[in-house]
């Protein structure tokens, strides 16, 4: 019992630190809970203003953007408001040209109508009047041919009362009261025929002035085609005159200019020719002794000059000629050469400047080749009056400066 006593005071002081570690435990919870929901309480005070402030600037960005809408929606409106005006105006107009055009296509066909409607009434007129000249024609010979039956069959009733009856003149009865009834029925038939054809030819005249009506209208409409595409063709012919007047003028510039640079390039090849021609004079023209090729340079050419005065001339050999002659004769020939270097470094640009014109006078001939329907290009090249590019008094100025160099 002791020891069941003191087990039992035992689990009751466990029982009692447990408790009270739980009431701890609450209490710190319970702190817990209070400072959370403070926390909470602030977090959602804040979480409110946010929301306030994105609320109002929600409602700033609406209101701006709905300012903004109504702006470019009245700007928009406008613009259509004027584009329907400027539409409305140009459908104003063509229907005003097509109630034109209707209009007199109404009274040229109404014109036509009447005018056929004319024409079809005398015709109808004339065919009726021929109709009842031919039913009177044969009505009267009809009654005259029953006026005729009636007599002889009164004739024949007279000689029956006054002969006795026999079988002829029964058969002869017979015979005639047959034909009246083939006769009777023959009417009948041509007049059912009469009725028909009259019929028929009523259809037919009501299609006739229908297709004339539809070839009427067909005819003014072709009538409009064509006076639209005679317009458009006016329009074109006019402006293939233009194109070809503009490529003529063109062609006529481009051609003047190649004329004029032939002509200066045939002036340079001459005097190109004239130089090389005078150069070769001058070789054919000097001595063995007299061949001496240019300087490069003031060194080697007085190096050259003194070797030549020691070696290629001997003084003893010309005596002739002073030293001032032979001093003379040297420097004439230096220049000689001098200008024959210059004549054939001149003579390899006007080569090549020759083969760039002929080049390029190659491209305008082929130009103009493709511009023009003519093929030969030289009676073209005739045809065109050319003005020279150079004056007469620069012409005297560029062959005094070729002949001095």
């Amino acid at each position: 019992m002791q020891e069941l006593k003191t087990e039992v005071t035992e689990w009751a002081k466990k029982t009692q630190r447990v408790m009270e570690q739980k009431d701890e435990k609450v209490q710190n919870l319970l702190a817990d809970i209070e400072s959370t929901q403070e926390m909470h309480k602030r977090n959602f005070e804040r979480h409110l203003q946010v929301l306030d402030f994105a609320i109002n600037c929600y409602n700033t960005l609406i209101e701006v953007s709905k300012r903004l809408y109504e702006s470019q929606a009245q700007q928009v409106i406008e613009e259509f408001k004027d584009e329907l005006n400027a539409r409305k105006e140009i459908e104003d107009g063509f229907r005003l040209n097509c109630e034109n055009i209707m209009h007199a296509t109404n009274l040229v066909v109404e014109h036509q109508m009447l005018t056929d409607y004319e024409i079809f009434v005398e015709k109808q007129d004339d065919v009726v009047n021929s109709e009842i000249e031919k039913r009177f024609v044969i009505r009267d010979s009809v009654i005259a041919k029953m006026k005729l039956l009636h007599k002889q069959l009164i004739d024949f009733i007279n000689s029956l009362v006054n002969v006795s009856l026999d079988t002829k003149k029964y058969e002869h009865i017979h015979m005639l009261m047959e034909r009246q009834r083939n006769f009777v029925s023959e009417s009948g038939r041509l007049n059912d025929i009469e009725f028909r054809l009259t019929r028929t030819a009523g259809d037919l005249q009501r299609d006739l002035v229908h297709n004339e009506v539809e070839a009427q209208r067909r005819l003014s409409d072709l009538r409009l085609e064509q006076e639209y595409f005679l317009q458009v063709r006016k329009s074109i012919e006019k402006s293939i005159n233009y194109d070809r007047n503009v490529t003529f003028e063109k062609l006529q510039t481009l051609s003047g200019e190649c004329y004029g640079m032939l002509k200066d390039y045939q002036k340079l090849l001459k005097y190109g020719e004239l130089l090389l021609s005078n150069a070769a004079n001058c070789r054919k023209l000097q001595t063995e002794a007299e061949k001496v090729e240019a300087p490069k340079d003031e060194g080697e050419s007085a190096a050259e000059e003194l070797s030549f005065q020691l070696e290629a001339l001997n003084l003893k050999s010309h005596a002739d000629m002073s030293e001032v002659e032979l001093a003379k004769q040297m420097a004439l020939m230096k220049n000689f050469w001098h200008r024959q270097a210059l004549a054939s470094t001149q003579n390899l640009l006007l080569a090549r400047e020759k083969r760039e014109l002929l080049e390029e006078n190659q491209k305008y001939k082929d130009f103009i080749k493709l511009m023009s329907k003519r093929e030969n290009i030289d009676d073209m090249l005739k045809t065109f009056t050319v003005t020279p590019l150079l004056a007469a008094k620069d012409r005297n100025c560029l062959e005094n400066t070729l002949f001095q160099n």
